[in-house]
């Protein structure tokens, strides 16, 4: 594909007026592979029949996501997960059986990790906070 890409122009078509494409380039990697996740996951987020603009939600979402699968599935499955009122994350869905999270963001937006990766993260947040309590 060509920079800006199809999706970025019809999401942001202002941004690239002038003949800038850096935005894009910033958004996500000019790689098919990131255009099918994302694709595919404005299908199950937005609407079966995704237009272009909504697939460009999703790219950077794709392109934090995609090299967790090597090689590339033949197809992607996305399901979303339900979500409670006690849930700590603004999301929660599976990619080819893998679970991500999406935490909520204040000013802004968080990319998606994988459930197990953030699990990883607090357990080592948590044991350098005891070690600090029992150093000090």
């Amino acid at each position: 594909m060509s920079r800006p890409c199809r999706y970025c122009l019809a999401a942001y078509p202002i941004l690239f007026e002038h003949g800038e494409t850096s935005s894009c380039e910033w958004e996500h990697r000019d790689e098919q592979r990131v255009y099918d996740l994302a694709t595919a996951m404005a299908r199950v987020f937005q609407q079966r029949s995704p237009t272009d603009e909504q697939v460009a939600w999703f790219l950077d979402d794709a392109d934090a996501v995609v090299d967790d699968f090597d090689p590339v599935p033949e197809k992607w499955r996305i399901r979303r997960l339900p979500q409670n009122s006690y849930d700590e994350f603004d999301c929660r869905f599976r990619v080819n059986d893998v679970t991500y999270v999406v935490q909520p963001g204040c000013k802004s937006k968080e990319l998606p990790v994988r459930l197990s990766v953030l699990r990883g993260w607090q357990r080592e947040a948590d044991e350098a906070a005891r070690a600090r309590a029992v150093a000090g």
